[in-house]
């Protein structure tokens, strides 16, 4: 008996012997695996989110190029910049104006979006005007003189036809009193809404247009602005429209029409999580009877066109213009 149990013990002590050495060798084989896939698992998970950090980066840079190609009066992006990370980052847009025929580039006010992983804008920072106050009457409140912070330079104010104004401002009559070596940069604004095709043929041929301010605002935008007598200034929010071919250089001009540009543009930001409110705003302040938007229900309210005080000279006495406001004034070096 006491054999056996010495045979028992024996066999029991063997065993916890064999299972800890098993135990200790599969406790190095976790470990040496692990430390063998983690860092392969790290450089996966980073490439993969390298990449769609950078997708999304890019999809955002063009959502935003769009969003400029219907907005922003004469404002053209000239570069972006990502400072990404792995959870989304941050992108730096430079713009510029365009001066007169020789396509003068007049650097004006860079702003920054940050935009998460996910390709999705979380905030954009753009500077506010600094306003110099006059007068305090309802006519006159809203006509200030307003300037970009960034530039110093003087911005745009536009006139809406169906809104009535106590007092219409009228640059063009001022032009004479500036040098022959200047640059302007002139917001005109119509008395009525036109389609592209007939405006065009009004405007003098000398002039060059810059920008297109289309009529996207809904009755009760308009009955707000009659309420205050609101003009709408460049940079306001909710300002629409579209570049003219006229304000890029001859090799870079498109044979499409601007107009069908536009719509494509919209139709393309309206399928992006980014600006979708705005543009479906538009879209839907722009379609016509038949639920469709086509060339005819964009109507034209008014303009940016820029050159010299002489080139500007033949909008004087064009009835059809209500309203004129200076932007940029630039000496030509």
């Amino acid at each position: 008996m006491n054999k056996e149990q010495n045979n028992f013990s024996f066999d029991d002590k063997q065993m916890k012997k064999i299972m800890r050495k098993a135990k200790f060798w599969s406790t190095i084989k976790i470990i040496g695996i692990t430390l063998i896939v983690t860092p392969i698992v790290l450089v996966v998970l980073w490439y993969g989110l390298r990449h769609l950090s950078l997708n999304s980066a890019q999809k955002v840079s063009d959502d935003i190029s769009l969003f400029n190609e219907i907005s922003a009066p004469n404002v053209q992006i000239s570069n972006q910049v990502y400072d990404d990370n792995l959870f989304g980052g941050k992108i730096t847009t430079t713009t510029y104006k365009v001066l007169g025929d020789q396509h003068r580039p007049y650097i004006w006010q860079p702003f920054e979006s940050d935009y998460n992983l996910f390709g999705r804008l979380i905030h954009t920072f753009v500077s506010n005007s600094i306003q110099i106050e006059g007068s305090e009457s309802l006519a006159e409140t809203q006509q200030f003189d307003r300037f970009n912070d960034y530039t110093g330079d003087r911005e745009m104010l536009f006139y809406h036809p169906k809104v009535s104004y106590d007092v219409y401002k009228d640059k063009i009559s001022e032009l004479n009193q500036l040098g022959k070596n200047t640059l302007v940069e002139l917001a005109i604004s119509f008395d009525n809404d036109y389609s592209f095709e007939e405006i065009k043929s009004k405007l003098p041929s000398e002039v060059q247009v810059d920008w297109w301010w289309v009529n996207t605002y809904t009755d009760d935008t308009l009955d707000f602005f009659k309420q205050g007598q609101n003009t709408i200034p460049a940079n306001y929010p909710y300002i629409y429209g579209f570049q003219s071919e006229q304000s890029k250089p001859k090799p870079r001009r498109s044979l499409n029409n601007e107009v069908d540009t536009f719509i494509r543009n919209i139709e393309l930001l309206r399928e992006s999580k980014n600006f979708e409110w705005e543009t479906n705003q538009v879209y839907q302040s722009l379609i016509g009877e038949n639920g469709i938007l086509d060339k005819g229900d964009v109507k034209i309210i008014g303009g940016v066109v820029t050159g010299t005080p002489e080139q500007l000279q033949s909008l004087q006495g064009q009835t059809y213009i209500k309203a004129s406001t200076f932007g940029v004034i630039s000496n030509q070096k």
